[in-house]
Parts: structure tokens; sequence; C-alpha cells
């Protein structure tokens, strides 16, 4: 973290056009359609942390598999699968609505596995697929917005409800 408060993401180019960094806390949303690389910014924020500042990261995903992950980022010298042997990834598969019941959970063990790494940051691939989940029992749908801020708050690895390192 830089002296003024902010985190470095650690991506070439990206951390000049914040201005040093992300603000301590902040929670950023990349959407993009399908190739437009969000999945691949928010792999490399997870890496660089860990590589280059030591922050552990989580990664969790809804679609790809944890091996594809690793395969497909190994083509970038990205060895993934060292860092979880080295407990400094942990990477998810689930399903949005398992990921919605873990996060309302107090024995939630996705928040048990990102406290066993000590995650300081945390990825989550697909989070477009919340629609799915934004409806309740035939109520009216929550809020895009409302239902992202609920489960961002829900994530606080750094004690006295504050993260450490923001999440993509």
């Amino acid at each position: 973290m830089t002296e003024d408060g902010l985190i470095q993401t650690g991506i070439a180019g990206l951390d000049e056009i914040l201005m040093g960094g992300i603000p301590r806390g902040n929670a950023i949303l990349l959407k993009g359609v399908t190739g437009s690389g969000t999945n691949l910014m928010g792999i490399e924020f997870i890496y660089r942390g860990i590589t280059q500042f030591g922050k552990s990261g989580l990664i969790v995903v809804f679609e790809t598999s944890p091996d594809k992950l690793i395969r497909d980022t190994a083509k970038f010298g990205w060895h993934l699968d060292e860092l979880r042997l080295e407990k400094k990834l942990q990477i998810i598969f689930t399903s949005p609505q398992v990921f919605e019941q873990e996060l309302r959970s107090t024995d939630s063990l996705l928040l048990e596995a990102a406290t066993e790494i000590s995650a300081q940051r945390i990825f989550i691939d697909g989070v477009a697929m919340f629609d799915q989940i934004a409806t309740r029992g035939g109520s009216e749908p929550a809020s895009y917005r409302d239902l992202l801020h609920q489960h961002t708050s829900s994530l606080h690895f750094g004690g006295q409800g504050s993260r450490k390192q923001p999440f993509i």
C-alpha cells in the first residue's frame, strides 16, 4: 500500500491511470462483454497482489473450473497451482446461489477459506450472474447495485469490518 492510502494493483499501466492505485477499502466492479478482459484483469489483480505485494488472495468462479483457470493462466507464466500449494491462493468453484448462502451464513465455508490463507484480496468472476439471484421468492427484484453492496459488505477480511485490500 502506498503512503497516501492507495493500494497498488500491480497491473502494468493501471496504477498510473488510477493515479497511484485503488483507495483502501474500495470494491471495484469490472463489467464487460465476453472477451473484453475483465476475467484476466481480476486474476492478474490477485496474482500481482501475491507475487509483488505478498497479499494472499481468493478467487471465486462460477463457470470456469479451477483446473481450467490454472491451465489457461499458465500461458502468461502465472503458476496459480504453486500459489495454491503455498497457501497464498484459494480458488473456490461454486454457483451464485451457493455463494449468496455462504455470505449469509454465520459459519461460512467461503469466509473460512479466506481466513485460512489470510486472504487480503478477492476476485469474484462472473458477478453478472447475480442477475440469477436478484429476484427472491417472486418478490420485486433487488436492484443489482443493492445486491452487490450486500455481498461486498459481507466480505471483510481485516477485522473490525474493514477490508485490508479491495477486491474486483
